[in-house]
């Protein structure tokens, strides 16, 4: 049985995808020191049972999984790690440990980073946008976004705190305030405590795309659902894993996504005061306030362009629009089987759905 049981809740957009990729390569030595983290990659559908309607039934049989490698494991820590609990109420995970982990609910430490609203703002469109689920400009996904209350910090926050009290742990995504600048260190350090460790893995992963990369995607998107039958969550899987390979071989010029003057403006006007709540009540500084107050010096003075005409050539364009009829054929064949077949190798599971079913068939 493990020690205790650590809940990485992420945000998304604070380096979850690199955190989780180390403790899924193991790629970490702490002497006298372990981990089971008892998952192929995250615990994403572990938090999706927790809130989405039709994927509650499975919620007990993914608990128990969890509850019997952390019971037959002699690690120190357990670890559970999945930035959709962004999305969970905390009431509702601490039910959820009641019910399915009560021998360790007395164990259970949490942590969740929190990125700067600008950042936030600007890396939320590009991975709306990268999966295909939003065609509107960064000012039109700021009001959506506003008005839906997303990025307002503090009061989400205060609930865990709440409900878990000092075993909830909140910390800065920002670079100066990480340990060794760093969130996978910063993670395991808290992990770990004051205990040496060594982390032997890459710590970048899912690397921010270029406006180019954006606008390529935007533009293929839109023809993938102009001629696919059903694109649903295979398009979306389809944007977030070719997003992978575009982060990792940048373009050497490409651009970097920017706030412009006025949205600058706005973003400080519409979050000063949930900024300056959350560092009163959870740090020692302001850090989230003076990221904010930094916005307009990192802005440019007009909008950037999205817009794969802005960006490409006719000839590259009509490359685009071929390789989306492509990719709707192939989604079209087999959603499931699509799905299955773009994620990485150690993220899928060893065989196909297809194949899978006619296994349980037999």
């Amino acid at each position: 049985m493990v020690r205790d049981v650590v809940f990485h809740l992420g945000d998304r957009k604070t380096g979850s995808t690199s955190i989780q990729s180390i403790l899924a390569r193991q790629g970490w030595v702490a002497p006298g020191d372990s981990i089971v983290y008892p998952t192929l990659f995250n615990h994403i559908p572990l938090a999706k049972s927790l809130v989405v309607p039709e994927e509650r039934r499975f919620e007990t049989q993914r608990f128990a999984r969890i509850r019997t490698a952390f019971d037959d494991s002699d690690a120190n820590h357990g670890v559970i790690s999945a930035e959709d609990f962004e999305y969970v109420d905390p009431q509702t995970v601490r039910d959820a440990i009641d019910r399915h982990l009560p021998a360790y609910a007395d164990r259970v430490r949490l942590i969740a980073y929190v990125r700067p609203h600008a950042d936030r703002l600007l890396s939320a469109y590009a991975e709306r946008v990268k999966k295909g689920v939003f065609e509107g400009t960064l000012d039109e996904f700021h009001e959506d976004i506003l008005q839906k209350g997303m990025l307002l910090y503090a009061p989400r926050f205060e609930k865990w705190r709440a409900v878990f009290g000092d075993r909830f742990t909140l910390r800065p995504f920002v670079r100066e305030a990480l340990y060794r600048s760093d969130v996978v260190w910063d993670f395991f350090h808290y992990l770990f405590g004051d205990r040496p460790f060594e982390i032997t893995g890459p710590t970048r992963e899912n690397e921010s795309l270029s406006v180019e990369d954006i606008a390529m995607l935007r533009m293929i998107h839109r023809h993938v659902r102009k001629h696919a039958r059903r694109p649903g969550r295979a398009q979306q899987a389809f944007g977030w894993y070719m997003s992978n390979f575009l982060g990792g071989e940048p373009a050497p010029n490409g651009t970097r996504p920017r706030l412009h003057r006025s949205l600058a403006d706005r973003v400080v006007h519409d979050y000063r005061d949930d900024a300056a709540a959350l560092d009163a009540a959870f740090f020692e500084d302001t850090p989230i306030s003076d990221a904010l107050a930094a916005t307009p010096d990192k802005a440019v003075e007009q909008p950037q362009s999205y817009r794969a005409v802005d960006h490409f050539s006719p000839s590259e364009r009509r490359h685009f629009r071929i390789w989306a009829r492509f990719l709707a054929r192939l989604i079209d064949a087999d959603p499931e089987h699509f799905m299955w077949a773009v994620r990485s190798p150690e993220q899928r599971a060893p065989h196909p759905p297809a194949f899978r079913k006619a296994g349980k068939r037999k």
